[in-house]
């Protein structure tokens, strides 16, 4: 029994309020722009219903084919949501803002994402976002100065968390199955190269040539995703670093292979305590403005004597 306390505490071990609310802003922030730039396959084909080929879920919903003024309906959802979370978290702004908005974004952009996902390629960097917005809506109402401890606040910012990690270990699975359970072969395979060749562009050029290189670079980015897990066994205030390399990993396949990952990326910010950064600057803010009275105080005492 004190096991399995243990393991239930664990998934709801309560965090402040403010936390998800700053994560509920940054991850809406990421929906937006990924609705507008990177995931536009709902807005670009709703000219061509024929080639929509519904993933189970969008199936089972019964969601017939993005056509019309659709995409735009649920671009304007996300936004709007987006404005109401945003807003909602404001310590004077009413309740009903907030819920309204996290649920027409959640909704909007689930449908978004299903739609973006039926017409032949299912990104699986879009994982950890979709259970963030399906899950941070449940924690209630959360303000950015809302110091109060919440299960509930911890339970969903637990799961976009173990989502976000389980992109990483899943990829490993992935690895596995497409080589006949063989990482080994993985490992020592050209998948950089033919990725290089592929996308080549000025940096990658220059590597494809390099076999030990590249094969080591797979290795450790095999290593890097299995041992992404680890991250739970970092204290708190420790998990930026971890967070940081693996912005670092992200960025490095940016720069080499042109994908960004950033529906990911963004909900790394989990494992943050985005409040104590935002008292931080609110602090540093307010000594910078004291100052700057206490100095116009003095100048203004000196030109007085001055005068005298």
């Amino acid at each position: 029994m004190r096991v399995l306390r243990a393991v239930a505490g664990w998934w709801v071990a309560p965090v402040p309020r403010a936390r998800v609310a700053w994560v509920r802003v940054l991850v809406g922030t990421m929906a937006l722009l990924d609705a507008l730039v990177f995931l536009r396959s709902p807005r670009d084909r709703s000219g061509t219903p024929e080639f929509y080929d519904p993933v189970p879920v969008a199936s089972a919903l019964g969601l017939p084919a993005p056509t019309g003024a659709v995409p735009t309906l649920l671009l304007v959802g996300i936004a709007a949501g987006l404005v109401g979370v945003a807003l909602g978290a404001r310590a004077r702004v009413p309740a009903a803002v907030q819920v309204v908005g996290g649920l027409l974004l959640s909704g909007c952009y689930a449908v978004w994402c299903l739609y973006g996902m039926s017409f032949g390629y299912v990104a699986h960097d879009h994982m950890a976002i979709m259970v963030a917005m399906l899950v941070l809506p449940t924690a209630g109402v959360c303000r950015y100065r809302d110091p109060d401890r919440s299960g509930g606040a911890g339970w969903a910012l637990r799961m976009v968390q173990v989502f976000t990690v389980l992109t990483y270990t899943g990829s490993v699975l992935a690895k596995a199955v497409l080589n006949d359970w063989d990482l080994v072969r993985w490992g020592n395979s050209g998948t950089l190269v033919w990725a290089f060749l592929r996308r080549p562009n000025p940096v990658n050029v220059h590597l494809v040539d390099q076999a030990l290189l590249l094969r080591a670079s797979q290795w450790g980015a095999m290593a890097l995703e299995l041992l992404a897990p680890a991250v739970f066994l970092v204290r708190e205030h420790r998990r930026w670093l971890v967070v940081l390399f693996f912005v670092g990993f992200h960025l490095s396949t940016f720069v080499l292979l042109g994908i960004h990952f950033l529906p990911t990326v963004v909900c790394w910010s989990a494992f943050l305590p985005w409040e104590r950064y935002a008292a931080w600057l609110r602090h540093r803010r307010t000594t910078r403005t004291s100052a700057r009275r206490s100095r116009g105080r003095s100048v203004r005492r000196d030109r007085a004597r001055a005068r005298r």
